[in-house]
Parts: C-alpha cells; sequence; structure tokens
C-alpha cells in the first residue's frame, strides 16, 4: 500500500521512478534480486514492516514504537546502510518534521541488504513498525504508515543528481 501511494503521490514529478513489490524476503530475498537485476536502479528506498518493540523492552531498547513514526536503520545483520543517503533521508524528516525513530538491528535483515550489497546500490530502509509482525494477527498505525509515505515523497522530490553523485 506504501508503493502504491508514494507512485500517487509522485505522479507529477520529473524523475524516473519504478517501484516493484517481491516476494521470498523470509527465504533469501530472490524476488528483490530479480527484480534489481532488470531494473538496475540508481538508489533504492525498501518499505519494511519491522517489529514493534515496545511491549515488553525496557524504554532505552526501543528502536520501533507504534506512534512514533517509521524507522530509519542504520544497520543489521545483513547491512550498513549508505550513511550519506541515511542521512539525506534524516535531514528530509527533520526539515519537513516527518517523525522518524533510528534503529540498529542485532537481527534481522532486508530486501534492501541485498540491493545494497549485490550490486552496491545506495539502499535505504523506511520501517513501519509493526505489532507482532509475521503472525496472523498483527497491525500498525496508520500515523506511522502515513508519516513513512510521506517521508519517502519527501525525498523523493528533493533527491537531484547532485544528491545521487554525493552518495
Amino acid at each position: 500500500a506504501a508503493v502504491l501511494d508514494v507512485l500517487h503521490q509522485l505522479k507529477d514529478v520529473n524523475h524516473n521512478i519504478e517501484a516493484t513489490l517481491t516476494t521470498q524476503e523470509e527465504v533469501g530475498e530472490r524476488g528483490v534480486l530479480a527484480n534489481a537485476r532488470r531494473l538496475k536502479p540508481d538508489v533504492m528506498i525498501c518499505f519494511e514492516g519491522c517489529p514493534a518493540d515496545d511491549t515488553f523492552s525496557e524504554g532505552y531498547m526501543i528502536q520501533a514504537a507504534l506512534n512514533k513514526g517509521p524507522m530509519l536503520r542504520h544497520m543489521d545483520v545483513s547491512m550498513i546502510t549508505n550513511p550519506r543517503f541515511q542521512k539525506f533521508a534524516l535531514d528530509i524528516a527533520h526539515k519537513y518534521q516527518i517523525p522518524v525513530q533510528e534503529s540498529v538491528r542485532s537481527g534481522g535483515g532486508t530486501n534492501g541488504a541485498m540491493v545494497n550489497t549485490h550490486y552496491g546500490i545506495p539502499s535505504i530502509v523506511i520501517g513501519i513498525p509493526v505489532r507482532y509482525i509475521h503472525s496472523s494477527n498483527c497491525w500498525t498505525s496508520y500515523q506511522d504508515y502515513h508519516n513513512a509515505v510521506q517521508l519517502a515523497v519527501q525525498i523523493a522530490k528533493e533527491f537531484t543528481a547532485e544528491t545521487l553523485n554525493s552518495l
């Protein structure tokens, strides 16, 4: 849904924006590898449903709470996010007063890692916190969803050739 909302809001932007939906992220990220090979993107914004960890964790341990904004992941076990692209995203969030959470994950992985590590394409992960992810009864916050979409839209609108060359 976030991908479709972003594309709808960017229909008049003068960039070549392409999007894909993938399968098999949990079993080797096969889908995103095939898509990246075909599209050959300059950069990637990866939407992710990330585990909301604000149920039983101590406050200082929480990296993705519901209703606190999307999560920008600095790293996990599969990748270190491109620091310049991540800073650009954080600067955009601050400029447009979009709440975000930052994380350093000791587990997990995303489709962004595959595109970043296999093809060297600068990638960021915008995670939408999800309560009880990977279960049959999970949910998220519309506010977090909306802010994730707005962040991606503003990143795309502000992105220039100069930005790409700086990554």
